[in-house]
């Protein structure tokens, strides 16, 4: 059955071994589908198509579709975490390092559409950690998972619109042809400015309170080194995101955009992303309400965006942020670390951590290597099968021909000579004896002959 309520209902019946194996190949697959380490390597490739269909796809829905899947079915796992908690940690940490390595690949991306692809990556990575810190379907990780889903929707759907409206008054996805749009598209800027303080988490945003509820959630598996990993992330998304700010808006206009006249997107489009930019903001104070409607008791509102959560948050910010603000406006500062430490991870960023080298070079080799192995086997064996049944077939059958004609022959000569011996015999003997021998043939005939009638007539 596909039913969620009868899967749920009989789990029960199912062997431990057998739904362990379950909860893995379902981590499996929800790594597969929504794009995380190391299997992320697709959703780059997939920003093919227009911003506003990424802003539905991969902004709010399809990517998520593992996210949904393993919370929905989160349920099913207790008796798993119990027996294995390696499961959840399993899970946590795939989504810690995966929000991680997302985020260092879209600070080194020049395309503008590779921004939100890796954004997207990372943030599906800060869910996945959530979901690793969660006990059963009413702890603070599922709840703040879910949260983060639906906040990620309403910033990177808002991204994605805004990065729309650039790309069809610019006609390129290249940040370095970009700078100078705060003038030339002052609603625009002021869009983006609204998802880099929700994406990052910049209080009172909603990403700030499910962000607070992913770490607060993280703080419960007693690993420092997790939530530090997601501390990290935090201020990498900062860095990012205000570096492409800097590319596209603050920077001197390029020579390229001397040539292009610049416009704001469509009214309709402005009142879309106008929707989405109220509910970046709206969303987090809902937290409360929400958690209580699903049964989780959520206690983060207005009071959390004056405690201490907010400073540490501002802090990780900050050390996220000022690196990107000394390379492009006190480049010489950082002129003799990029010589010495920057330029292998540089080169490291460039190659996207090496992984479609990897998949290239040793994967699809492999897979070829098979392929070939393959292909001669099926050359030498089953290409020249029938040839050779076929031809053990005219072997055998030639083979049995002369073997049959030389026994029916030996056969018939056998019988040949038999009747003429039977008829020397015949020829040579004596008249009366002959007289006798047909007499006893036709007595017999006669006996046998009144034999049937007499059955036949009783």
């Amino acid at each position: 059955s596909f039913s969620f309520r009868y899967i749920i209902e009989h789990v029960s019946n199912v062997p431990l071994p057998t739904l362990t194996s379950v909860a893995f190949l379902m981590l499996g697959g929800a790594i597969a589908k929504s794009a995380q380490l190391p299997l992320h390597t697709w959703l780059y490739s997939a920003m093919e198509a227009p911003t506003s269909v990424s802003a539905l796809l991969h902004g709010a829905t399809m990517v998520k579709a593992g996210v949904y899947l393993l919370a929905r079915l989160f349920i099913l796992f207790g008796p798993v975490v119990a027996a294995i908690p390696m499961w959840l940690s399993c899970v946590a940490w795939v989504g810690a390092i995966t929000a991680l390595i997302g985020a260092t690949l879209a600070l080194h991306t020049p395309d503008i559409k590779g921004v939100p692809a890796y954004s997207t990556i990372s943030q599906i990575g800060f869910m996945i950690a959530a979901l690793g810190s969660a006990s059963s379907p009413s702890s603070l990780g599922w709840f703040a998972s879910l949260f983060h889903m639906l906040s990620h929707a309403f910033f990177q759907g808002l991204g994605f619109l805004t990065i729309g409206g650039i790309i069809h008054a610019l006609g390129t996805r290249d940040m370095r042809k970009m700078g100078g749009l705060r003038k030339a598209m002052p609603i625009t800027f002021g869009l983006s400015i609204v998802v880099m303080l929700a994406r990052t988490g910049v209080p009172p945003f909603a990403s700030f309170f499910s962000k607070g509820f992913i770490i607060n959630s993280l703080w419960s598996t007693g690993s420092l080194l997790l939530v530090l990993t997601i501390y990290a992330s935090t201020a990498i998304t900062f860095a990012y995101t205000l570096r492409s700010i800097i590319l596209i808006f603050l920077r001197e206009k390029s020579e390229y955009l001397k040539k292009v006249h610049l416009h704001e997107p469509p009214k309709i489009m402005l009142f879309a992303s106008g929707i989405l930019a109220a509910l970046c903001f709206a969303w987090g104070f809902l937290g409360p309400l929400i958690g209580e409607f699903m049964g989780v008791p959520v206690q983060m509102g207005i009071n959390e965006v004056f405690s201490w959560h907010t400073l540490v948050f501002l802090f990780i910010l900050f050390l996220g942020g000022t690196p990107v603000y000394l390379n492009y406006y006190k480049s010489e500062i950082l002129e003799k670390i990029k010589r010495r430490l920057l330029v292998p991870i540089n080169v490291l960023l460039e190659h996207g951590y090496f992984f479609d080298e990897f998949y290239g070079k040793i994967v699809a080799r492999g897979f070829l290597l098979v392929a070939r192995g393959a292909h001669r086997i099926e050359v030498t064996i089953f290409e020249r099968l029938p040839y050779y049944v076929s031809s053990g077939i005219i072997r055998l059958a030639h083979s049995t021909y002369i073997y049959l004609d030389i026994l029916v022959d030996e056969i018939l000569g056998v019988i040949a000579n038999k009747t003429v011996v039977s008829a020397s015999k015949i020829k040579g003997a004596n008249p009366e004896s002959l007289q006798h021998y047909i007499a006893a043939v036709l007595l017999g005939f006669l006996i046998i002959l009144i034999l049937i009638i007499f059955t036949l007539s009783r």
